[in-house]
């Protein structure tokens, strides 16, 4: 039989295990004897530690409409020929062309853009752009630049300046 000393001392042990495993989050289980023991606990993998991703910010290009900014439009992405192409449909607003040559932008996008032909002024005469020297192919797509205007089309077939150019 144990004194009470050593009753005593068996507590405290316990004690100070029961208070170990507390601190190192571990579990004592106190099993009678005769039972089988249990099979030991599943284990898993730690997890890495989650990084910090900083979000991805995407600015959004500044809408360019109707605008005579040419630095603006050069920012939002667009080319000399679509600028080009936006002044026609502008109506070759005078304030896009600096120096009045009938090119626009110049000043940001340089002289080395100028197209081979462009119309001095805007117009929707065939003859005349037959007289600066436009091709079919030019003439369509400054028609289609302008907007498809029907004055140009004299037969609504969506070829414009057959009347010149003779039909295609």
């Amino acid at each position: 039989m144990l004194n009470s000393v050593q009753l005593r001392r068996i507590h405290l042990v316990c004690c100070e295990i029961f208070v170990l495993a507390a601190m190192s989050a571990c579990t004592i289980n106190i099993v009678p004897p005769g039972t089988p023991p249990a099979p030991p606990p599943a284990t898993t993998a730690p997890s890495p530690p989650a990084t910090e991703v900083p979000p991805v910010v995407i600015q959004p290009r500044e809408p360019v409409q109707n605008t005579h900014d040419c630095r603006r439009l050069q920012n939002a992405g667009m080319s000399f020929t679509q600028v080009v192409q936006y002044w026609y449909g502008l109506g070759s607003p005078t304030d896009m062309d600096d120096d009045s040559d009938g090119i626009p932008c110049e000043t940001v996008y340089g002289e080395k853009n100028a197209p081979a032909t462009t119309p001095a002024t805007t117009t929707h005469d065939c003859a005349t752009l037959q007289a600066q020297g436009m091709t079919f192919t030019e003439v369509t797509a400054y028609w289609n630049s302008l907007g498809s205007p029907t004055d140009m089309d004299d037969d609504a077939d969506g070829i414009p300046c057959e009347t010149v150019y003779g039909e295609r």
